[in-house]
């Protein structure tokens, strides 16, 4: 009997050494893909001169990425759970470092944006990288192997922009892909040498209608929302955009509803504890990137609203709240296996609210507004994290990828719509800025004034409060539970 337990001792010795290496992987795989996501924000104005083009093409630079990754997530998910997850966690690899090689040499702002949205197939990662961390992970790991993939979302977003602007102030924008493409091409080749594809799969036909059904409402949604407040929110592109994708979802839900191998089986979001949590993710995107946009807006605008300062500084703002959240969301995991996941999402949303009244209160220093920042990470890496084990554990562990895939999406819908939410309030509301010269003060250009950000801090104390709510929803405590095997062992 010792021999017995000294083997699985042993063997569970072995497969977390194992386990941790897949994580470190898996996690630096998140954060470079989300590094790239931001990293290109503060040479935006660069890019424009360069390319001697438009502020609004200019701004699909961004927006192009975000369309195609919220429409490859769910694809991935659902192709990682039909034919392998490494499998396919390699092609979204390799269509990423594709991307990133060919956008550190574009030579024009189409070759760019081609390159971008090759890039933007890298984020169906995720779904697979949380279907292999529930394959190989004994259950009472699980949350917090999660937990720290999901803190990448903001981590990588936080370095995102300081080490980018720091190199794309220095050395120019296209070094930012430059510095990345070893790093690209050295997780592509680490991943196909040490991961093990998943025995776990649910072989099914590609339902093709039901991708581009979904592909094209996604895209036009997304296209309305970061267009509208170039084009006019009443303008009929957009109302027709947004018909359209209104039309297009209708469609997919009828598709999906009778054909024997769906994209996205929409049975699982009849579950409370699958769609709730979405909700709950894609509030969260939506208020990470709404803060990051302040945040730069803040520090950005002169004097009297603003710092006069520049995008580093304010990613050096945002820096230790990306720190505060990667050590934030594996507590949350640890929390998730004693105490169930419903209560880390609510004191995540909790946080939030709280957080987000603290701006509304105190926002006249950068280091208020730092503290803040920090604040609101540690909410939403609680709320990442907790989200994610609550649709890990409401399904079948065959429909891992795709379910979390879902989860994804919804995260990327919001991290879109944030930008757009905070530009909507900072192009209402603005003051013209008095330039004090010899001759007395003058008049100068129109800038967003105190209540634009006054009312983007209450939209988060709302949006926040909508989120707790939600978690009320939910049915707990969703526990992780022991494997028997593992407490047979304990035991002896």
């Amino acid at each position: 009997m010792n021999e017995t337990v000294h083997h699985n001792k042993r063997t569970r010795a072995d497969g977390t050494r194992a386990g941790t290496g897949i994580l470190i992987l898996l996690s630096l795989i998140a954060l470079m893909v989300l590094y790239t996501e931001t990293m290109i924000i503060a040479a935006l104005p660069t890019i424009q001169a360069q390319f001697n083009t438009t502020t609004a093409w200019t701004a699909w630079v961004v927006s192009i990425y975000l369309v195609v990754g919220s429409v490859a997530t769910p694809i991935f998910g659902k192709l990682g759970d039909s034919y392998g997850k490494k499998k396919f966690l390699l092609v979204a690899l390799i269509f990423y470092t594709i991307g990133v090689t060919g956008n550190g040499f574009a030579w024009s702002l189409p070759s760019l944006l081609v390159f971008r949205a090759i890039q933007g197939v890298g984020l169906g990662i995720f779904p697979l990288a949380f279907a292999i961390i529930r394959d190989e992970f004994p259950p009472e790991r699980v949350p917090a192997a999660t937990g720290i993939i999901s803190a990448m979302f903001g981590v990588g977003a936080a370095i995102g922009l300081v080490i980018g602007a720091w190199v794309a102030n220095n050395y120019g924008w296209q070094t930012t892909y430059h510095t990345v493409i070893p790093a690209a091409i050295a997780l592509t080749i680490l991943a196909a040498l040490t991961l093990k594809e998943s025995p776990i799969l649910t072989p099914s036909r590609v339902d093709v209608f039901g991708a581009t059904t979904f592909a094209v409402a996604v895209i036009s949604f997304l296209i309305a929302m970061t267009e509208g407040t170039t084009w006019g929110w009443a303008s009929a592109g957009i109302i027709g955009l947004l018909v359209l994708a209104i039309a297009f979802i209708l469609v997919f839900v009828v598709v999906e509803m009778h054909i024997r191998d769906p994209l996205i089986d929409l049975t699982m979001l009849r579950k409370r504890n699958v769609f709730l949590p979405n909700i709950a993710s894609f509030i969260a995107g939506l208020m990470i990137f709404l803060l990051f946009q302040t945040i730069v807006y803040l520090m950005e605008l002169p004097p009297p609203t603003g710092f006069g300062t520049d995008i580093f500084q304010a990613g050096v703002v945002l820096a230790p709240g990306a720190a505060f959240m990667l050590v934030a969301a594996p507590i949350a995991g640890v929390i998730v296996a004693r105490r169930g996941a419903k209560l880390p999402l609510f004191v995540g949303a909790a946080i939030l609210a709280a957080s987000f009244y603290y701006f509304y209160v105190l926002h006249a220093t950068q280091l208020q507004i730092a503290l803040g920042a920090i604040f609101v990470c540690i909410g939403v890496g609680f709320m990442l994290t907790a989200m994610i084990n609550v649709v890990i554990q409401s399904v079948e562990q065959s429909q891992t990828g795709i379910a979390t895939g879902m989860n994804t999406e919804f995260r990327t819908i919001g991290g879109a719509l944030g930008p757009t939410i905070a530009g909507v309030f900072l192009a209402a509301y603005v003051s013209p800025l008095i330039i004090q010269t010899p001759r007395g003060p003058v008049m100068g250009p129109l800038l967003p004034n105190a209540t634009a950000f006054n009312y983007i801090f209450l939209t988060g104390i709302g949006l926040a409060v909508v989120a707790m709510l939600v978690t009320l929803l939910i049915k707990g405590p969703v526990k992780m539970e022991q494997p028997e095997d593992l407490l047979a062992v304990e035991k002896s």
